[in-house]
């Protein structure tokens, strides 16, 4: 998600309301959602950038167990003055780096059952033969799960965050005044 938005709030007001907004990353183990505050947002917070994202819902080591903690939405800004408006480019989503180790892990995984499986065929079928069919077809099936669940768990996740940018956006809309640029 690439948004433009415009403001005539100054970079400054725009950056002290976000503050106001969003709590600041310091951890804090007494607090169920790991982070000290209570505002439904943490975050850090620039003179000219900013990142945001959605408090845990839930208490933290149990959300840290859940793909919706491992694909959690995560809303970047930056903040300029443009003539005489304050422009903020809102860009949102899970982070590449997130998706990219997604992507060689289950290409790794796959890759792996798939070779152990198709090497290990004629040593079964040489020492025993009355199972090597059923070894094959084991690893076809791991193979097919361990695919499924490599898949599954990132539509967990999107369903876990699904209405976290729509949030996050709604609130910066309204705290800010920010007007759509086209």
């Amino acid at each position: 998600m690439l948004k433009l938005f415009s403001s005539h709030l100054e970079p400054d007001a725009v950056a002290a309301n976000l503050r106001e907004l969003v709590d600041a990353e310091e951890v804090d183990p007494k607090s169920a959602t790991l982070y000290a505050g209570e505002r439904p947002f943490v975050g850090e917070v620039g003179a000219d950038r900013f990142k945001v994202r959605r408090r845990p819902p839930v208490y933290w080591a149990i959300w840290w167990l859940t793909p919706g903690q491992w694909f959690k939405p995560v809303v970047d800004g930056t903040i300029t003055k443009k003539d005489d408006a304050t422009q903020i480019e809102i860009v949102g989503g899970t982070p590449v780096w997130t998706k990219i180790f997604w992507v060689l892990a289950l290409l790794g995984s796959v890759g792996l059952i798939g070779l152990l499986t198709v090497f290990a065929y004629p040593n079964s079928i040489a020492n025993d033969p009355a199972r090597s069919g059923a070894n094959l077809l084991l690893g076809i099936i791991v193979l097919h799960l361990v695919a499924g669940l490599f898949v599954a768990l990132p539509i967990i996740g999107w369903l876990q965050t699904r209405n976290d940018l729509r949030l996050i956006l709604n609130e910066l809309e309204s705290r800010l005044d920010l007007r759509p640029q086209t």
